[in-house]
This record gives C-alpha cells, sequence and structure tokens, in this order.
C-alpha cells in the first residue's frame, strides 16, 4: 500500500519552485516513483492560486505556474486534488486547529488517514498529527 500524504499549500508552492526542504523533498520524490500519493486539498489549490495571482510566488510568470498545476492534478500519478466530505468536516468541527485553511489540511489527513502532512505551518505541527518538513 502507498504512503499517503497531505501537501499545504507552502510545501506546494516550494514543490513547483523547486525549493523543498530535503525530507519534504523525499516525500514528494518517493510519490513521483509510485511509493506515495499526495492528497491536495481544495483549499491547499485556492490558496495557492490566489497566492500566485497576489504576486507571491518566486515564479517568473504566475498565470503559466497555475496552469501548470492544474494540469499536473489532471494528470498526475501521485497528487490527488480531494475535496472535504462528510467526514472531513465531522473531523473539522472537532478540531482544535484555529485557522480555517489549517483545519481543512489538518482534517484531510485525519479522516483519509494520511502518514503525515507536508508542512512547517506552526498551527497544524502543534497539533501532534505527523509532519514533514
Amino acid at each position: 500500500m502507498k504512503a499517503l500524504y497531505v501537501a499545504d499549500t507552502v510545501a506546494l508552492a516550494r514543490y513547483l519552485e523547486n525549493n523543498l526542504p530535503k525530507r519534504a523533498n523525499e516525500v514528494f520524490e518517493k510519490a513521483e516513483t509510485g511509493a506515495a500519493e499526495i492528497l491536495v486539498p481544495d483549499i491547499v489549490i485556492a490558496e495557492f492560486i490566489y497566492t500566485a495571482l497576489k504576486g507571491r510566488l518566486k515564479v517568473s510568470d504566475p498565470n503559466a505556474t497555475i496552469s501548470e498545476l492544474i494540469s499536473d492534478l489532471e494528470s498526475s500519478q501521485f497528487f490527488r486534488p480531494i475535496g472535504v466530505s462528510s467526514e472531513t468536516w465531522t473531523v473539522f468541527i472537532g478540531s482544535k486547529v484555529p485557522e480555517l485553511h489549517d483545519r481543512l489540511i489538518y482534517s484531510t489527513a485525519v479522516s483519509n488517514e494520511a502518514t503525515a502532512i507536508i508542512t512547517n505551518d506552526p498551527q497544524i505541527v502543534a497539533s501532534t498529527y505527523p509532519t514533514v518538513w
């Protein structure tokens, strides 16, 4: 069975910028070889697009980067876009993670029994759910 991870927005952006720290990069490399799968919650996709359109990514052409991401999500064997299920909402309601987007990322990981969340976000790290960075 493949290891299952959930990517937060910073991890996804830094992956596309080729600027991940070693441990997080190893997870993405594992996924690229088929040994893992990376869930990308809808909130992460939305936040990524918003951030790119605001010019906050270290890329020369934000629109091309957005197009690349959408293409990767549609065709990739290792990225899986994922919406919010009723189980995820149940976890969300009981979660102590304070920020909306972080809470959805955390809840997606818990409800899908992910191995870890690829993040350096202090609020998610503080949740004690396994993280990789």
